[in-house]
């Protein structure tokens, strides 16, 4: 069977593997078969409150089966699904209502000690339906009463609507995280989301016997890294509903998961854990590592665990990882790339002029293929500044090929800033001040500079248990990096502010050093 949208995936693992299990959400355990009947009975249900072909539906709730079944059963009947995150506040929630116009909206309420179906009741939009996945809501409809109206649908109804899903169609639009404006829309269809899940697990293999999913359902990376690429080879997908590390240690010792997707924060918070011993891992058969380049340091502590570790990368407008480094790299090329495209993926580095870079020249990397976003939501001019003309998406990501194909990661086009004339890139310098091997991770960010325009300040992390001077990291890069490259100012702090998808937070950084400038 090749799939060709994405309930093919359920449709073919409940008739191939009806008792294997699929899911894990604390004490639920769903198989395959069973997982089927629940997607079938919530698709029902939206067809029976007028959900249809083009529609969006929304779905708010932790990593969890609430989400994964509204996911599954939305995007069956041709409806279009995003997420929305439960750490947003009002102001969040009324742009996303207000540009995807969803028609019904499933919400885990109460949560967290939050009334999210009254939180988004306040907000005006265009939403006809509240489905409460919690407690009963008066004002909403509750689970099973919304669940008793698909009873009217039939079958033939439900196939038939399933039947009109084509392979262009968007299935999910997933938001950008808008660190540098209003977050846009990325769509993605069902052919795009199927195409890199069979891409990714046909060169993860049999690695991906299960997993633990606790990333907010609404990034790209918890949706796709991590679960639509286990689902394609019918593995075990276990639901937490947050990062918290004692927890998940607690759970991937009793369900001992194959599959680890990490990012260089999530291997700094895990190794911060009291008592955290690698070996204990030994169930791990694959780490994919992504977000960021990982210093080699990083990854040698997490070596003895004796599984491949994989660099990879990707963007939401690329559907997820689109490049990763070979399953029996050796730790240095890890650390130093991120490896090749998928196959079937157009790939170039490009100069500012659109003409293709010399081997080791630096560049924006471009993709184009079946795994790139058709484009951004109600945003046609954001699309057509997405695109090159041939076709290629823009990244705006630098980085140049090396000479056995490798790609090596330079930076964002948008972070690099000037210094003295020359150009400065802060993942260069970051991956200089993780060599040391009193560091854990770093994060470095322009400045305002009198004589040289803009210079560098580092926040720097130690490694558990360990201190260092910013003396001692001026000296140990002098060595390493040109002079202009070195930071003038460094903070070393125990820990530094984390976004919801593990990413290190620049924002809140940057106004740290606004306030030493002042």
């Amino acid at each position: 069977m090749k799939p060709r949208v994405i309930y093919d995936f359920v449709a073919h693992h409940a008739q191939s593997r009806p008792a294997a299990e699929a899911v894990v959400d604390g004490q639920k355990r769903l198989s395959f078969a069973a997982l089927r009947a629940q997607v079938d009975d919530i698709a029902a249900a939206l067809l029976a409150h007028g959900i249809g072909h083009g529609d969006r539906v929304a779905t708010l709730a932790p990593p969890s089966l609430d989400f994964w079944l509204t996911y599954l059963a939305t995007v069956s009947i041709g409806a279009i699904w995003h997420g929305l995150n439960p750490v947003y506040r009002e102001r969040e929630f009324a742009y996303l209502l207000d540009d995807a116009k969803p028609a019904l909206v499933f919400v885990r309420s109460p949560y967290d000690g939050r009334q999210y179906a009254a939180e988004l009741r306040a907000v005006p939009s265009s939403v006809r339906t509240f489905v409460t996945l919690g407690e009963p809501d008066g004002r909403a409809v509750s689970l099973a009463q919304f669940s008793a109206a698909g009873e009217s649908v039939t079958r033939a109804h439900l196939d038939a609507a399933r039947a009109r899903v084509d392979v262009r169609d968007t299935a999910v639009i997933v938001y950008t995280s808008g660190t540098t404006g209003q977050p846009k829309g990325a769509m993605l269809s069902h052919n795009t989301i199927v195409q890199s899940a069979l891409a990714n697990a046909g060169w993860m293999g049999n690695r991906l016997e299960s997993t633990v999913c606790a990333a907010p359902t609404n990034h790209v990376g918890a949706l796709n890294n991590v679960c639509m690429n286990l689902f394609a080879q019918g593995g075990r997908i276990i639901f937490y509903p947050r990062v918290d590390i004692a927890a998940l240690g607690n759970i991937r010792r009793a369900e001992r998961p194959s599959y680890l997707v990490t990012s260089p924060t999530g291997f700094m918070m895990t190794m911060n854990a009291p008592g955290f011993d690698p070996k204990k891992l030994d169930h791990t058969q694959l780490i994919v590592c992504g977000g960021a380049t990982t210093s080699l340091n990083i990854l040698e502590a997490w070596q003895p665990i004796g599984c491949p570790i994989v660099s990879v990368y990707g963007q939401t407008e690329t559907c997820g990882i689109i490049t990763h480094t070979d399953i029996d790299a050796p730790l240095v090329d890890v650390a130093l790339t991120i490896g090749r495209p998928l196959p079937g993926c157009d790939f170039r580095v490009a100069r500012p002029d659109g003409s293709v870079c010399a081997t080791g020249e630096s560049g924006e990397l471009q993709f184009r293929g079946p795994y790139v976003m058709s484009g951004y939501y109600n945003r046609p001019e954001a699309t057509r500044d997405a695109f090159t003309a041939d076709g290629y998406l823009h990244t705006g990501d630098l980085g140049h090929c090396r000479d056995d194909g490798n790609i090596v990661f330079v930076g964002r086009l948008k972070e690099m800033f000037k210094s003295g004339g020359y150009n400065v890139y802060p993942l260069e310098i970051e991956q200089a001040i993780t060599e040391h091997p009193d560091v854990l991770i770093a994060a470095v960010l322009p400045m305002p500079d009198p004589m040289y325009q803009e210079v560098g300040h580092a926040f720097v992390m130690p490694m558990p248990g360990r201190t260092i001077a910013p003396e001692q990291l001026k000296r140990f890069l002098k060595e390493r990096i040109a002079n202009y490259k070195v930071p003038k100012g460094f903070t070393v702090e125990p820990a530094l502010p984390l976004l919801p998808n593990g990413k290190i937070d620049k924002q809140t950084l940057k106004q740290r050093l606004s306030a030493l400038d002042a």
